[in-house]
């Protein structure tokens, strides 16, 4: 599928008027190289970034990555160099051995454009880059990769089956070990655990565990707070596998759930079940976001957070279904859908699904059924 998002890319740059790329976020080296990046959410110290894919006009791309990096996965179309990262003989030097590289391929260039992406590019490198290559003019194209990566192909659909089953098995075990006396963060071990071995490697997981007065706050990381007998449980999941995110919701009652909390439950569920049946493709984000948040409204309830978002490399993308968002809808594109509801000091609910949208519909991907 590589060579195929590249070819997307160059037809795009060339409507731009733009020759060459030196594209640098995790997002861009996965979707257009194949590599799956090792490290965890937080920039390494050896190296403020993991490498640059370069793709000069009638030349074959290159990925120029940090050595330390075991470089598996790289699509065949793509050719791998490396760049020194990690020394102890003197000091670390990974961006002044990338900018050589880098200034060895573009010095040469005529004058042209070079597209950027200016949010993900570690000042020292642009600054030594443009420094001396005033011929060329680096353009970010950050916009035009946020709806690039909009609509998925098999592959990418089939690689976030993988991750969206790895949701589905930690709200498995969410349910079982939602008892009071239990911990937040034995609630979240667990569930790390569970997907760990499932996954038979390591999963990068992003995580809202929050119980009793903190579902209020929407979200927040598990603590050492023991759950209580009648209280609501809220977590949601976010695990990274094969280089894509899965995403899911759950709320759960510890013990029997209180009238109140039978009748949230019931009209959340069904607000959310009526905005899959409302998705197709044409539909415009906001106008899915205006119908989920006046079904909230009708509850009596609201939510500080957006109503949906896209889901892929990046954990929040396009489509946003946000109140400014006139994006439409299209087949292929896959949707998290994530409606609550939050009183101030006393409690929240929120529950979520992901879908794929389809030529007539959805496709709901997420397979666990929410329980309170």
């Amino acid at each position: 599928m590589v060579p195929d998002r590249l070819q997307r890319l160059s037809a795009r740059l060339q409507e731009e008027g733009i020759e060459h790329a030196m594209l640098t976020s995790f997002a861009s080296l996965r979707y257009f190289t194949g590599y799956q990046a090792t490290v965890e959410l937080e920039p390494s110290p050896i190296t403020p970034l993991l490498g640059v894919f370069l793709w000069i006009r009638g030349e074959p791309p290159i990925l120029y990555l940090a050595d330390m990096e075991p470089g598996e996965g790289i699509d065949a179309s793509v050719r791998r160099e490396s760049f020194s990262s990690y020394v102890v003989e003197e000091p670390l030097h990974a961006v002044q051995d990338l900018s050589a590289k880098l200034l060895a391929k573009l010095r040469p260039l005529p004058k042209g454009k070079v597209a950027v992406e200016s949010e993900q590019i570690p000042a020292a490198l642009l600054d030594a880059v443009r420094g001396q290559c005033s011929q060329l003019d680096f353009c970010c194209i950050q916009n035009l990769l946020s709806t690039f990566r909009m609509v998925k192909d098999a592959e990418e659909i089939e690689t976030m089956r993988s991750a969206l089953a790895l949701c589905d098995l930690g709200q498995e075990i969410a349910r079982q070990w939602a008892l009071a006396g239990r911990r937040e963060i034995d609630i979240f071990s667990s569930i790390r655990q569970g997907m760990e071995s499932h996954a038979g490697g390591r999963v990068q997981i992003l995580a809202d565990v929050v119980s009793g007065s903190r579902t209020a706050l929407a979200g927040g990381p598990p603590s050492v707070r023991k759950l209580e007998a009648g209280e609501l449980l809220v977590v949601d999941l976010v695990p990274r596998h094969r280089g894509y995110w899965g995403d899911s919701c759950n709320t759960y009652c510890v013990g029997e759930p209180n009238h109140t909390y039978r009748q949230a439950f019931t009209g959340i569920s069904t607000v959310l079940a009526d905005a899959i049946a409302k998705v197709r493709p044409g539909l415009r984000a906001c106008d899915l976001d205006q119908f989920v948040r006046a079904g909230i409204a009708k509850l009596g309830g609201s939510y500080p957070h957006h109503t949906g978002h896209g889901l892929g490399i990046s954990w929040h993308e396009e489509p946003r279904i946000v109140p400014y968002n006139q994006v439409r809808l299209e087949p292929d594109m896959i949707i998290a859908l994530e409606p609550g509801m939050y009183f101030e000091g006393k409690w929240g609910m929120r529950l979520e699904y992901v879908l794929r949208v389809t030529t007539s519909g959805v496709e709901l991907l997420s397979k666990y059924r929410h329980a309170l």
